[in-house]
């Protein structure tokens, strides 16, 4: 293991920047030998949160659950069949603060895609991998 970092923190969101990362980060896991972890951080956007109003907390826990799933089904698929330990890990929040409050917490390299599923949004308030590299005290990776 090396002295920078004991785990590799991969966010993903089942784009096609984020399947690029998680095949990199295997690949990094493998030479370092050291365990993933696979984030997905639920940021619903007030119309989704105005049409959970009403639901009980299982159904709402369900309902991130199950599309952290298939962030992380995306991921893996990437990432191909390798031995190295993966653990995967939903959080709601602010993608960029949940990203830099995990990899701190866990003492990870964050490895991330430039660009997820939220292009638009990402071109009117700033993309999340360019404020995670902004802000980050860990190492971080951007792939293309």
């Amino acid at each position: 293991m090396n002295e920078h970092f004991k785990r590799i923190l991969v966010p993903v969101d089942g784009s096609t920047g984020a399947g690029r990362a998680a095949a990199y980060a295997a690949e990094l896991a493998e030479a370092f030998h050291c365990p993933i972890t696979l984030l997905y951080v639920y940021h619903p956007d007030p119309n989704r949160v105005m049409g959970m109003v009403g639901l009980s907390r299982e159904r709402i826990d369900e309902i991130s659950k199950g599309a952290g799933s298939k962030a992380f089904a995306s991921a893996r698929e990437s990432m191909g069949s390798s031995p190295m330990e993966i653990e995967e890990k939903v959080i709601w929040g602010e993608p960029r603060e949940e990203i830099l409050a995990l990899a701190d917490q866990i003492e990870a390299m964050i490895v991330m895609g430039r660009r997820g599923l939220g292009q638009m949004k990402e071109l009117m308030v700033g993309s999340v991998s360019a404020g995670v590299v902004h802000a980050s005290k860990r190492p971080v990776t951007i792939v293309n």
